[in-house]
């Protein structure tokens, strides 16, 4: 169910879940979700609280629109807009996700991603619309000043590609 627009075009879902003497399920995903059509999806494991990816981004130009929950532990997700033509050029927001409030985000092209593990053992389901694998896809260095990212815990781990990202021009 949405509950919640960002920059008019990141969506906020709250994932069905049920619990009863067997355990938990959570639908994480179904077709009905803004045309969404997963072709990747992927989990994410991460032992240690801290670890972070990101700013990673697609131009409008050549789409992928990500699905992003967090099915063990907790994370704090970020959406940045990158549009240079929105009024909101730049602005962040960030969305904890957890197991426990099964909240689900839906990024489209030309709004940033990143995200940061709150504690050990984190594990994240990542869907993707097309392949991530092709020369398309890019970064931005989450500490530009341009954006003022504020993270809620000291980054304790991150990709030699993602510390490495240019700032933004």
């Amino acid at each position: 169910m949405l509950i919640k627009e960002i920059f008019g075009k990141v969506k906020i879902y709250q994932i069905h879940t049920r619990v009863d003497n067997r355990g938990s399920l959570a639908y994480v995903y179904d077709e009905n979700i803004d045309d969404f059509k997963a072709l990747e999806t992927r989990i994410y494991s991460m032992p240690k609280a801290g670890t972070f990816f990101g700013i990673h981004y697609r131009e409008e130009s050549s789409p992928m629109t990500k699905f992003v929950t967090v099915i063990k532990g907790r994370g704090m997700d970020y959406v940045i807009d990158l549009r240079k033509e929105s009024p909101t050029y730049l602005q962040w927001e960030s969305i904890e996700l957890s197991e426990e409030n099964a909240i689900a985000v839906l990024v489209p092209a030309g709004i940033g991603h990143a995200f940061i593990s709150l504690q050990n053992d984190t594990m994240q389901f990542y869907s993707v619309d097309r392949s991530g694998n092709d020369a398309l896809s890019d970064r931005i260095n989450y500490k530009d000043p341009k954006i003022g990212l504020k993270l809620p815990i000291p980054v304790s781990e991150i990709s030699d590609y993602d510390l490495s990202a240019p700032f933004s021009k």
